[in-house]
């Protein structure tokens, strides 16, 4: 099945927006042993989590889903695991995740004014009828931190913060011909770098959406709906680097130190104990998984 563009898909949008409200309600969708929490809310302290778990823990650079390979891999996981929950309260095996193509909303004049933040699509969610549950925590203290009392979602959208258009994208896509390189964190170089720290791309997009005080800039942002959009924006840009890179492997392979712990090609990815598992192994082939709508943008 397909996923689309969320500005030219109304379904897709529509059963996106009625999704995540039903995963939200702690009611219908309980996050078991964590009253007032729902399904939702365990997603995001999910992130959370992998944001701050680091591999390997005398070292502070690298974490069991950020700032090294797993990055791509870990990310598409995570989305396969909400959608697979999507498709359940919406009882529509067929539904896909839509994507927020923020490459063209970066070629607008202001793209605050892009359609997406109308009150119908992702502007509703800054209300009090969405409430975040779940707050980043520190690295130092772990474990789950609860925002007592819930409160409102936060955006502050930041215009210092530039987003990379199509043209940039592309050009990325081509220019980058290795998937990752040594260390492996954030330094070296490859596509994986590029993608989750170059100018423009997946951390600007965070910060223009959160600005300083927002939630998407913070380890918590899932709590922020567009967050999914977003990130299956940044996986159709790895799927179309795959398309074009056919012939680059994924690195660091099996046999990698264990240092690398989480990012090699066999590990099971970072998750909990009852949740089915992945390897990186297993994200690799899209195709066997979803399609996208178009590369034609990215691969032009």
């Amino acid at each position: 099945m397909i996923r689309y563009n969320i500005l030219k898909n109304e379904t897709a949008a529509k059963q996106f927006i009625d999704g995540i409200k039903l995963l939200k309600n702690p009611q219908a969708n309980p996050w078991p042993n964590n009253p007032g929490l729902s399904l939702y809310d365990f997603f995001v302290y999910w992130h959370v989590q992998g944001m701050w778990f680091l591999t390997p823990p005398r070292q502070r650079s690298r974490t069991a889903a950020h700032t090294g390979p797993v990055f791509l891999p870990w990310h598409r996981y995570y989305l396969l695991t909400l959608e697979a929950e999507l498709q359940r309260v919406l009882n529509d095996q067929n539904f896909r995740l839509p994507y927020w193509d923020w490459g063209t909303d970066a070629q607008l004049n202001d793209p605050q004014r892009s359609a997406l933040w109308d009150p119908t699509l992702m502007g509703q969610f800054v209300s009090a009828d969405w409430l975040v549950r779940v707050e980043d925590t520190p690295r130092s203290t772990g474990g789950l931190s609860k925002a007592d009392p819930p409160r409102q979602l936060r955006r502050s959208f930041d215009p210092t913060y530039t987003m990379a258009s199509t043209t940039v994208i592309r050009q990325m896509i081509r220019n980058q011909t290795t998937y990752d390189e040594a260390p492996y964190n954030h330094e070296g170089g490859g596509f994986r770098l590029a993608l989750e720290y170059g100018g423009g791309l997946h951390g600007t997009v965070h910060m223009w959406v959160g600005g300083d005080t927002g939630d998407m800039s913070s380890g918590a942002s899932p709590n922020d709906p567009v967050f999914f959009l977003h990130h299956c924006n940044i996986d159709r840009i790895w799927a179309a680097w795959q398309k074009v890179n056919a012939t680059q492997q994924y690195v660091p392979g099996p046999d990698a130190p264990n240092d690398l712990l989480f990012h090699r090609l066999n590990d099971q990815m970072y998750r909990f104990d009852g949740q089915p598992s992945a390897r990186p192994a297993d994200m690799l082939d899209v195709s066997g998984l979803y399609k996208y709508d178009t590369f034609a943008d990215l691969t032009l």
